[in-house]
């Protein structure tokens, strides 16, 4: 198979057909948003869009994956995988997660699914929130080490509305030390739509 998109490497998890990468670059133009960079040479990752301070990121992010042909794992709640809404999450990448079990199990259940597929990319907000937040939540680092796979940073550039493919982060094996240093990574290097809500 070739992947001629300069965005994407051999390893991507791919998905869509020439009309939804249509639809992804239209949506791009008329926003003015733009991708750059370009996804690691690793077949599965956890990847977190940072810093989080608009509806815009996801907008622009689900914009520029589609019009790549990139396939990225969302998680949304059971509970909303009824019909017709099931089946149309399931086509744009959604995974139904089980979180009245706890932090724990969501955590078992995304190791094992992750395991069990070949190429995989599990997108995570770190900061839970629009909110501005003094820490990152932890929950894709904890996945990350459970399933041995690296995380990989998307940042939103505001000031310039470029979807960022920016690198993968190096792990120190204690994850309370990552998640600092992600954050303060981030901050330093990347200022959101919303700024007043990032730091």
């Amino acid at each position: 198979m070739k992947y001629d998109n300069p965005h994407m490497s051999s390893h991507s998890p791919r998905m869509g057909n020439a009309f939804t990468r249509g639809f992804g670059s239209l949506g791009l133009k008329l926003t003015g948003w733009k991708l750059k960079g370009k996804m690691p040479d690793v077949d599965k990752f956890v990847i977190i869009g940072v810093p989080h301070t608009s509806n815009w990121d996801a907008i622009s992010a689900s914009l520029a994956m589609l019009a790549s042909g990139f396939k990225y794992t969302f998680l949304i709640k059971k509970e909303w995988f009824f019909w017709p809404m099931g089946p149309l999450f399931r086509a744009l990448g959604g995974y139904p997660v089980d979180r009245g079990r706890g932090g724990k199990a969501v955590v078992q259940q995304l190791t094992k699914y992750i395991e069990e597929t070949d190429k995989i990319c599990i997108g995570f907000p770190p900061e839970g929130t629009r909110s501005k937040v003094s820490k990152y939540k932890t929950g894709f680092l904890r996945v990350a080490y459970a399933a041995n796979v690296p995380v990989f940073i998307c940042a939103f550039d505001g000031p310039n509305k470029h979807v960022v493919l920016d690198r993968l982060f190096p792990l120190t094996g204690n994850i309370d030390a990552d998640a600092k240093a992600i954050k303060a990574y981030v901050d330093e290097n990347w200022i959101g739509v919303h700024p007043e809500r990032q730091k």
